[in-house]
């Protein structure tokens, strides 16, 4: 069991998590992965999750934003053990595209070019 603890992440697939949800880390850095690409219509399930500390992060939280996608999500921050997660789940747009995400509460917020990223959504 310590080894799944300690290699667990190397064991998933990079950009996903072992029930299928795109895993999208905060970090002060920015969003990893920076794009996400998701079929039209299609239901995503993402795992939003951070290691920063709270007492680092405005108000606590990293957040995951996007007017056009319908997201408003806050995600506390980690403690000294573990890192926070959450479960988000939307439904990507009918129309192809490409959709702006931020975090509006980091190192300047939307404002800052490493807190947004982009959803991809494809035909």
């Amino acid at each position: 069991m310590g080894g799944w603890l300690a290699f667990g992440d190397f064991l998933t697939p990079r950009g996903s998590t072992s029930d299928g949800a795109i895993s999208l880390q905060a970090s002060m850095a920015g969003f990893t992965p920076r794009e996400i690409v998701v079929s039209a219509g299609q239901e995503v399930s993402l795992e939003f999750w951070t290691q920063d500390s709270s007492i680092h992060l405005e108000r606590g939280v990293h957040t995951l934003n996007s007017e056009d996608l319908g997201l408003a999500v806050e995600l506390p921050g980690a403690d000294a053990v573990a890192s926070s997660r959450i479960s988000v789940t939307f439904t990507a747009p009918t129309e192809a595209g490409t959709y702006e995400v931020f975090c509006d509460t980091c190192c300047g917020g939307r404002a800052n070019p490493t807190m947004r990223g982009t959803v991809r959504v494809e035909a």
